[in-house]
């Protein structure tokens, strides 16, 4: 049995496959299998992964109907046969000691989670799980499924089962998930393993901007943590919660004219009830009746957080 089996999804991803793929079958670790799951791929991604799977016995192919993501992640985790599973999708690559240095701190742990870019704010070495939990939840750890390593065990079917509504945000779903299931804290490996591209035909989804949207998600992440748990994290959920509003602030700003939404209003409470202090910006958001300066606010926020992505990419 090998040690980590790595699931790609593919779809759409002629381009840039046979890169990612090189990437994996390059990797330094080498007690691996590769499952390339084609999930109903329109273009040649399918003849791709059978020519890989000809020249590599580590690769294994699966050629199934269209499902979406989360079904196919779902059926890699049900094929894998690894103690451990890391995801990786179609259009991006692993640096070539990913694997390793990630396996290098499987010891009692359940995930072990890295990053495509580093981040500002570093966790102690010996963060306990409420601490991991919190940074997550604040950003400091990516949400994404990739650069990250997860026992098998704890990616059961109900991690993968989300509502359509949130379509373009599973992955935060998925980890949150994760980070409230495991009883261990992850690992963090502060270092660059993984090349993401922003590719439109990606598997990956985008997100749409809309108040029902994050409506949506935000029940769904409540879902997902504990109910006893939920109260500790109010703060990072309430920044998270107003971080998706600037997107929705720039695109529709017409949407949060009305400071009676119920989503606004519940957004405004818990801030005051958690004792969070908004930023001028933020304050904005939940107060300002003009289309012009929430769709200003939000222009600002994006940019801003453009600039960052690109400097540090």
């Amino acid at each position: 049995m090998p040690k980590i089996s790595v699931i790609v999804p593919v779809y759409g991803g002629e381009k840039y496959l046979g890169e990612c793929i090189e990437s994996i079958l390059g990797q330094t670790f080498k007690d691996f299998e590769l499952l390339l799951l084609d999930d109903g791929s329109p273009d040649r991604s399918g003849e791709i992964c059978d020519e890989y799977a000809r020249k590599d016995d580590r690769v294994r192919v699966i050629h199934k109907e269209n499902e979406g993501i989360n079904a196919t992640r779902r059926r890699g985790v049900h094929e894998a046969k690894g103690e451990w599973v890391a995801f990786c999708d179609d259009d991006d690559t692993m640096v070539p000691d990913a694997l390793e240095s990630m396996y290098s701190l499987t010891d009692e742990t359940d995930i072990v989670t890295s990053f495509s870019i580093l981040p500002d704010k570093q966790l102690p070495e010996n963060a306990g799980l409420f601490s991991c939990r919190k940074a997550f939840l604040s950003g400091e750890l990516s949400p994404t499924p990739w650069a990250k390593l997860y026992k098998r065990k704890l990616l059961t079917d109900d991690v993968f089962d989300f509502p359509r509504e949130i379509d373009g945000e599973e992955d935060m779903i998925m980890n949150t998930r994760l980070f409230f299931k495991t009883n261990v804290p992850p690992k963090v490996l502060y270092r660059h393993v993984y090349n993401f591209r922003r590719n439109a035909a990606s598997v990956s989804h985008t997100k749409k901007a809309s108040v029902a949207h994050e409506e949506a998600f935000y029940r769904a992440l409540y879902d997902s943590i504990p109910q006893r748990e939920r109260g500790k994290y109010m703060r990072q959920i309430t920044s998270l919660k107003l971080n998706g509003l600037f997107p929705i602030a720039y695109s529709h700003p017409e949407s949060l004219i009305d400071k009676q939404l119920p989503y606004l209003k519940q957004i405004a409470a818990d801030a005051k009830t958690c004792g969070y202090r908004l930023s001028l910006k933020e304050w904005l958001l939940l107060h300002s009746g003009s289309k012009e300066v929430l769709k200003l606010t939000g222009f600002g926020e994006l940019a801003m957080r453009s600039l960052k992505y690109r400097l540090k990419g």
